[in-house]
Formats: C-alpha cells, structure tokens, sequence
C-alpha cells in the first residue's frame, strides 16, 4: 500500500506524535510505502522534543522495498501572514498532501488527531476521491468535540469518513453523531515496547545532556531546564505533562516531607507545563526550596525514554481525577516493561489491561490517594530503604509489562484496517468494532486474576 499518514510526528511531544511514529515505521518494515505529512518541525518548545542529530536521522527510514518519508510543513513566515495573523495548518497539510496525491505517491489516507490533521485528511480524501481512515486520540474528542464551534465540522468529518478508529467510551459518541457502526474499527493493538524498553542498557547521562544543551544555546531549548542536578541523590522520576491532576503538586509535597526526614533524594521531571506555562511549577519549586532537589528537564524522543526510567530510582504516574475519564496513557506501561519500579495512582493502575497483577508491591507501589502526603512520602522513603525488595518488584513488572505485549503483532492490525478500506472502502467483519472487541492479551484473558 501507498500510505499517506497526517499526524503528529516528532518533534512533537506526546502518545500521539510516538504511536504515529511507531506505526509508519512499523508499515513500512512489512513493506509498505509511508509518506508522513505533519507540521511537526513548526513546534516550538516545550512541546518540542530535544533532538540530537542522531535523532533527526531516525525520522526518515528504507526497510527493503518498504520505506518512511516525511513532508514537513514550511515553518510560519511572513509571506504566510494574512489578517487576521495565524499560522495556517490546515492549507499546507492539506496541499502537500493533494501533492503526493496527485503525484500517485500515495492512495489512501490516514490521519490521527482531529485538530488540525483530520481535517486536513478530510480534504485531501475529498479533492481526491481517496479513502480516509480517521483515528482519534484522548483530548480531540474528549474536549475540542464539545466546542460549539468545532462540533458541527468534526461530525461531518466522522460521518464522511470510510472508518473511524476510536476508544470503545468514545464509540457511543461516534454512534450518537451518526457514524454507522459498521465503519466504526476495532482499536488497533498497542506498540510493542518489550524490545526497546528493556531493564538493560545504557541510563541517561543528565550532566552531559544539561552540557550539550548549553553548548548548543539552542533558543527554543533555553528555558526548558530549570534547577539543579546532584549525581550523588537518588532520583525518582515522572514525565509527562504538568498537571495537577497527574499530580505533580502531591509529589513535591511529598518530596518535601521525605527531605525534612534526612532523605537524600532528588526529582527528575521531564515534563513542561501546557502552552508553556512553567512558572507557576518553578515558583512552586523556589517558594519550597526544592529547586536543589529538583531538576527540570526538555522532552525526549520516544526512544530515549528508557534511558530515563533507568537512571530512576522509581517513576511515579499519579494521575487521579483525570478529566477526561478514556485517556489511557501509555507511561505506567512503559515504567514496567522496561523493569523499572512504578509509583502509580490505583486510578491509573486499573486502566491498564490485567491490572489486578499489579498488586500494590507485586509488580508497582499502589496509592490509593496520591493527595495525603504523608503516606506518599512514606512509599517513597520505602523505595530508598528497601533496595532487593525493589529489585525483586522491577523483575515483577518487567514481566507483566512482557506478558501485555503477549500475542501483540502490531501493527498487522492496523494494516487490516487500511487493506479493508483501500480494497473496499468497508470493515470486514474482523475489523469492526463490536461491543468489546478493543485488544487484550491473550495472557490477560486466558489467566485467572487474583481477588
């Protein structure tokens, strides 16, 4: 097949941009020719990944008769200005896109992420008479479908397309907007991680990453570090977004507790603040005196988040009270397949398939409630005292993380999808979503759970 993908991509932060990544690279090693159309090299820090050279090499790929290439968008200039000023997205997704078209680079298109991506595939399929497979993510539908002023053309978009690819919470939505139920697909599997995040291999250097970034004095990497890096702490980590519902608040008050005890320990946050907005977090840190035990760092490729995790004592993913209540983020998966000792919220535990094996010191640290400080600290000052346990619980996690990738043959079932639509414009039957269909390992659901 001759693919034409328009999504995020890095260097774009997030589970979007990396399962776009994963999912162009993994069709192209079965041979197929993806071209990727994204603004992605018009995104500006902190929603910029720090790219080495190394890194920018990995974008583009050949895989035998199979191949990956990016058609970036020119970044804003001012011959694209026009009253009133913004950077016009959608034109140039679209237009590079009805390039590749009529070029016949590509024959059938899918986009993921509505804004501005499905609309742009909307009308690339609609100029050109190719299929569109839709796939949306967590914050598109779950906050940007409710705008009044947005509702109106994602239906049409939904409804115009041959397939959707969507939650099985968002499935009714689909269903209530008019999206016949035999165009709405099965989610495609998870990316496999179990080869890339594995408990061996190299931890990241955080002296010499701090030192290549001010070698560099890159502009748009200037702000994204804040504090300072001890070698001699023990770190625990989080990534992600800077939220208080991810808890970022509950940890420092934590880490603020475990310090006043004589704890030698440190935090590493690779993680900004939506929009850029990371001076409420920074005053936070300078008003707690945190700023000697907490070092900010910029974003990271997908693939050097392994070297993150290992360089932590412990990785906490404390969402709780998440808004949008189908966001499924991939981190605490991540923590455990790369055998690293995960602090999670139970609320983020039980979104993951097979929780009940994530038995609080099993294979993760539970917390029930991320907000009572005291017993936060005390399962962070447990990590620091108690070394073999946590290194019998990381052999835990790894191979629950190993066990969810069971009978995973990503992204064969995504190819199904695009094979049924290009050939057809329909779902066969194995395709379609039924009532739960959405993947589970096979060890999940052949496996008894404890009680």
């Amino acid at each position: 097949m001759k693919i034409g993908i328009v999504g995020k991509f890095p260097p774009i932060e997030g589970g979007v941009s990396m399962r776009t990544y994963w999912t162009a690279h993994g069709l192209a090693k079965r041979g197929h020719s993806v071209h990727v159309i994204t603004n992605a090299k018009e995104a500006g820090a902190p929603s910029r990944l720090y790219m080495r050279d190394e890194d920018w090499a990995r974008c583009e790929a050949q895989y035998g008769p199979g191949s990956v290439k990016v058609h970036w968008t020119d970044p804003y200039r001012r011959r694209q200005w026009h009253v009133p000023a913004g950077t016009p997205y959608i034109a140039k997704l679209a237009s590079l896109g009805l390039e590749l078209a009529h070029q016949g680079a590509i024959d059938i298109i899918h986009s993921y992420y509505a804004e501005p991506y499905c609309i742009a595939g909307h009308i690339i399929a609609q100029a050109t008479q190719l299929p569109h497979l839709v796939r949306t993510a967590g914050s598109d539908v779950g906050r940007l479908w409710a705008l009044p002023q947005f509702v109106a053309l994602y239906n049409h978009i939904f409804t115009s397309a041959a397939a959707v690819i969507c939650g099985s919470a968002v499935a009714q939505k689909m269903a209530a907007a008019g999206v016949a139920p035999t165009r709405l697909a099965v989610d495609p599997q998870l990316v496999r991680l179990q080869e890339l995040f594995t408990p061996e291999g190299e931890a990241l250097d955080v002296g010499l990453l701090l030192g290549q970034m001010a070698d560099e004095n890159d502009p748009d990497f200037r702000d994204t570090s804040f504090g300072e890096f001890d070698p001699s702490l023990r770190y625990f980590g989080i990534y992600g977004k800077l939220l208080k519902e991810k808890g970022i608040y509950a940890l420092l008050e934590a880490l603020k507790r475990l310090l006043a005890s004589g704890a030698r320990a440190g935090l590493l946050v690779m993680a900004h603040a939506p929009l850029g907005n990371d001076g409420v977090f920074r005053d936070y840190l300078k008003a707690n005196a945190l700023q000697r035990h907490v070092c900010q760092l910029p974003y990271l490729p997908h693939w050097r988040v392994p070297e993150f995790i290992r360089r932590c004592v412990a990785v906490c993913c404390l969402e709780q009270n998440f808004p949008i209540k189908f966001h499924t983020p991939a981190i605490a998966r991540e923590v455990i397949t790369c055998g690293g000792c995960l602090i999670a919220s139970t609320e983020l535990i039980r979104k993951l398939p097979a929780a009940q094996r994530l038995i609080d010191r099993g294979g993760c640290i539970a917390v029930s409630d991320v907000h009572c400080a005291d017993d936060l600290a005390a399962k962070l000052a447990w990590v620091l005292d108690h070394p073999d346990e946590v290194t019998r619980m990381r052999c835990e996690a790894r191979k629950h993380g190993v066990a969810l990738d069971t009978g995973n043959t990503f992204p064969q079932k995504l190819e199904s999808i695009l094979s049924d639509i290009l050939s057809s414009r329909r779902l066969s039957a194995e395709n379609i979503r039924g009532p739960s269909v959405d993947w589970i390992p096979p060890a999940a659901k052949t496996q008894p759970l404890p009680s």
